[in-house]
């Protein structure tokens, strides 16, 4: 009987320290490491990204800005050819007159009368034939030239007069006259004159067979129908090129 309560005891024995295993000392048992605590939450949007602040070391904070660098000007680029013949066409064409206009071309003796760059008339026309005239009992000299250069119309004259000067007598090997009515030509310069100014005129001639040859003793002579023309389109001021 007693050995029967003691095989009881050792049982309930044996069963309570199973169970009580299960409720073991807390000092046996493995410490569990707390979790960290999470990160303030900032009023930043979660998965955006955040500028970040540019980090200077003392080196460049010391460090002067560099100078700039010089502006070169990046080198022209060469014209072609054709590029320089157009750019000097429109620079011509700028220098160009405008309106009316005479032009008097004493290697080929033709005159042009122009409106800008359009021919409203070209003439047959007579220039300086460029002799040499002496005078020397006088010690004088003349050059029949036409003169070259840019002139205008001084005057428009109906029916001119002209007067002869002393070398149209010399030339003719004639005595100067005394008298101003001996040097009176009415005839001689046709029915129109233009002058150019020094003595030089755009005139008519009773010698239209000449026409085209350098004859003159400077004076541009034109034909009669192209000198009437010439005469009725023109106006003082407009300007007269030779060349």
């Amino acid at each position: 009987m007693k050995r029967t309560v003691l095989l009881a005891l050792a049982c309930l024995w044996l069963w309570a320290m199973g169970a009580f295993g299960l409720c073991q000392d807390d000092s046996q048992q493995p410490q569990t490491q707390p979790e960290p605590p999470a990160p303030p939450v900032s009023s930043q949007v979660v998965g955006q990204e955040q500028p970040q602040a540019p980090q200077t070391t003392p080196a460049q904070a010391s460090e002067p800005p560099a100078p700039p660098k010089p502006h070169r000007p990046k080198p022209r680029k060469q014209l072609t050819l054709q590029q320089k013949h157009d750019d000097l066409k429109g620079k011509m064409a700028g220098l160009a007159p405008k309106g009316i206009y005479i032009l008097i071309d004493t290697g080929t003796n033709r005159l042009y009368l122009m409106r800008n760059r359009c021919i409203l008339r070209a003439a047959v026309c007579s220039t300086g034939s460029g002799r040499f005239l002496p005078d020397p009992p006088r010690n004088r000299e003349w050059t029949f030239d036409t003169p070259k250069g840019e002139f205008k119309i001084q005057r428009k004259v109906v029916d001119p007069v002209w007067i002869k000067p002393d070398w149209a007598f010399i030339e003719e090997a004639e005595a100067i006259p005394k008298n101003q009515a001996d040097r009176l030509a009415p005839e001689e310069l046709g029915d129109y004159a233009m002058d150019l100014g020094d003595g030089y005129l755009i005139h008519g001639t009773l010698y239209e067979r000449s026409l085209g040859m350098s004859v003159t003793h400077g004076c541009v002579r034109l034909g009669a129908k192209d000198l009437e023309a010439v005469f009725k389109t023109v106006r003082i001021g407009t300007p007269v090129y030779i060349f």
